[in-house]
């Protein structure tokens, strides 16, 4: 395989043309082994115009780009899906998933790429765009309960459980085995987790390199003791306006209880239900809390059912969610 197929670059974007600008313009300061770009552009069409300018901009750098305008808003999950097709049937060695709003260092790919020996999926340390002296957890452990912690012990570079989306370098191996993320049981949040499991599972490895850096926005835990507690379920809120389950901030919810059914045993789920459900009618009761509690309740009991079972019987994450809601 000629050396020009070697890295493409994949965002995904979404009604923000300037952050968009910037990420492309972070690519710029990389190695000459990038020379792919693939745009996915969810965005709504008065967005997607300018898009479409920002691609213009810079696709002339790679020896292959391409720009995808989709027909419908179908989220990270389908978005990243889709560029990570592209790239993987136009034959290069690693995909480079990037979210519209970070941006890399000037020396990120070239120090992702000095360990390529050492991970079928390698991952920059992460940032905070807006306070740089913040960085995202080392790595992810998995607790007694099942719940993933942020772990401090990684100090160069180690192997870890699962990933976020920015900056992650994705082999063909990888694509090859374990294929794309998973758009139809995700749509924003969760689905490269998932990925991560499912690589892990299939035995491959996934290394972070803290040599390389990339930028976004960090979530600080503030929870002195979180790596002891269950997992938290996510909630159901009175978001819905009537639009398809996918357009609302309920298939967040869904996504990640989803996710959480499937990946830890039925005893470690029952205890993150009720622990779930206490802070749940705890917040109920002393706020004016939004949350639908009966449907909160419903989805959890659900996927609890799907975990015994060991049955996941919905075709889509769409489908478990109408199911709920009506």
């Amino acid at each position: 395989m000629e050396t020009s197929r070697k890295v493409c670059a994949v965002t995904v974007a979404y009604n923000n043309p300037e952050e968009l600008a910037r990420l492309l313009s972070s690519l710029s300061n990389q190695n000459d082994s990038l020379n792919g770009l693939v745009i996915i552009d969810n965005s709504d069409e008065r967005y997607s115009r300018e898009n479409k300018k920002v691609f213009n901009i810079t696709a002339s750098q790679y020896v292959f780009s391409r720009y995808h305008k989709t027909k419908k808003n179908n989220g990270s999950a389908g978005g990243f899906r889709s560029g990570m097709e592209i790239a993987h049937e136009n034959g290069f060695h690693w995909v480079w998933l990037l979210d519209q709003d970070g941006c890399v260092s000037s020396r990120c790919l070239t120090e992702l790429l000095r360990h390529a020996e050492e991970g079928d999926i390698l991952c920059p340390n992460i940032l905070d765009i807006e306070r740089p002296q913040f960085s995202l957890p080392k790595a992810y452990a998995v607790n007694f309960l099942g719940a993933l912690y942020p772990a401090a012990w990684c100090w160069t570079r180690c192997q870890i459980r699962t990933f976020g989306t920015h900056g992650a370098l994705i082999s063909k191996k990888s694509l090859d085995i374990v294929g794309y993320y998973d758009d139809s049981l995700f749509f924003v949040g969760a689905e490269d987790w998932d990925y991560g499991y499912r690589a892990t599972e299939a035995g491959l490895v996934i290394a972070l390199v803290l040599e390389a850096k990339a930028q976004h926005r960090v979530h600080i835990p503030s929870r002195k003791f979180v790596k002891l507690l269950p997992q938290a379920l996510p909630r159901i809120t009175n978001t819905h306006t009537g639009m398809p389950c996918v357009n609302t901030k309920y298939i967040g919810a869904f996504s990640q209880s989803y996710f959480e059914s499937k990946h830890v045993k039925f005893w470690q789920f029952g205890i993150a239900l009720v622990y779930s459900l206490f802070w749940a009618l705890h917040e109920k009761i002393t706020s004016d809390s939004e949350m639908f509690l009966k449907k909160t309740l419903r989805l959890w009991l659900q996927c609890l059912a799907c975990n015994l079972k060991q049955e996941w019987p919905y075709t889509s994450i769409e489908q478990l969610c109408r199911e709920i809601l009506l």
